[in-house]
């Protein structure tokens, strides 16, 4: 009992003096770092990242804005009867072009030449009884009230009068102005009650490319500024700003705006998708190809690039338009290095190996 006693404490003072050890010869701060730069050398030996970079610089670019929208006809009216009759005449044939005064519809004339004489010869009557009502009156014998009475009768007389010549004339439906016979309501035989839709003419002699452009842009477009309109069939024209609303839509908070387009040889339908260009002034900017687009850790889309040393940079972008074959960015700066592969394998300021893209 007495023997493992002694034991016990001699393995004791053992454990003491090395633990006493760790402390009386503690490292010096310079042994520390050496010894943790040591061991931080091994993991990090590999070799860098290598990636594909091309040197780009900028050009200036005409900024544009590019508007989705449509044809619409210069100017379109739905013609209406403007009396009641029966049709009996169609000269022209709808998708026809007229001039302007041409006839589109005759209706019957019934008694309307007739009311138009029986109007005539009343207006005659009641001239001749004004006039005996004036040479009465200066000798003394008419007051003036019996003369505006025969001037008030007259008065109705020739209000009738205008009213039959009017009848005669609706007689003869018209168009207002040189274009198309877009639709024809009406066929021969055909009853019309005053109001009644005959006919929609349409003038597309100019046709306008409308579309609407968001808040942003309404301040940067100018009335009288070319405009270049594309169809979805590869047709292209020119035209010119003619209007911009001053007021919003309410729902979007976008602006009308209209360009005018000469359509003379009528090869310009309206009613089709049109894309509208509009430029708003030059801009430097870098043309690349999509592929080289990355987001950084906020989520940012941008391009890397590389410096003098090797690191790699990242410049958030703005796309300004795009082509067939790539896109033209702004945010760069003049002269750049770009990562053009690989770019999704390194981070911001990370240092790495360049090779010449293939």
């Amino acid at each position: 009992m007495k023997k493992s006693t002694y034991l016990s404490l001699g393995l004791l003072f053992l454990v003491a003096i090395w633990m006493l050890s760790g402390i009386l010869f503690k490292p010096s701060k310079s042994e520390m770092a050496a010894t943790n730069s040591t061991s931080q050398d091994i993991p990090h030996s590999s070799k860098k990242m290598t990636v594909g970079v091309e040197d780009i610089t900028s050009e200036s670019i005409v900024r544009e804005i590019m508007v989705q929208g449509e044809l619409e006809p210069l100017r379109r009216v739905e013609i209406r009867a403007q009396t009641t009759s029966r049709v009996i005449e169609l000269p022209v044939e709808k998708g026809a072009t007229v001039a302007e005064g041409a006839l589109l519809v005759k209706l019957a004339g019934e008694d309307r030449a007739a009311q138009l004489k029986s109007a005539q010869a009343e207006v005659e009557s009641q001239q001749l009884e004004v006039a005996g009502a004036k040479k009465l009156l200066k000798r003394g014998l008419q007051s003036k009230n019996q003369l505006k009475a025969r001037e008030s009768s007259l008065a109705v007389a020739e209000a009738a009068l205008e009213r039959a010549k009017l009848e005669l004339e609706y007689i003869a439906i018209k168009t207002p102005f040189q274009g198309v016979l877009e639709e024809r309501y009406v066929e021969l035989g055909s009853h019309l009650e005053k109001g009644d839709q005959v006919a929609l003419v349409v003038d597309k002699s100019i046709v306008k490319a409308v579309g609407y452009i968001s808040q942003q842009s309404a301040g940067k477009v100018r009335l009288g500024q070319k405009v270049n309109i594309r169809l979805l069939d590869g047709q292209e024209a020119t035209g010119t700003l003619t209007y911009l609303s001053s007021v919003g839509d309410a729902q979007t908070h976008s602006f009308r705006v209209e360009a005018e387009v000469a359509n003379t040889d009528g090869m310009l339908n309206a009613g089709v998708s049109v894309e509208l260009s509009i430029a708003t002034g030059q801009e430097s900017a870098h043309f690349v190809s999509p592929a080289v687009l990355s987001l950084d850790t906020h989520g940012e889309i941008g391009i890397k690039s590389v410096n003098g040393d090797s690191i790699v940079s990242f410049y958030p972008i703005e796309l300004l338009q795009t082509e067939a074959d790539g896109i033209w960015v702004s945010g760069l700066p003049d002269k750049v290095r770009i990562i053009t592969q690989g770019q999704g394998f390194v981070n911001e300021g990370e240092p790495v190996k360049e090779m010449p893209a293939s």
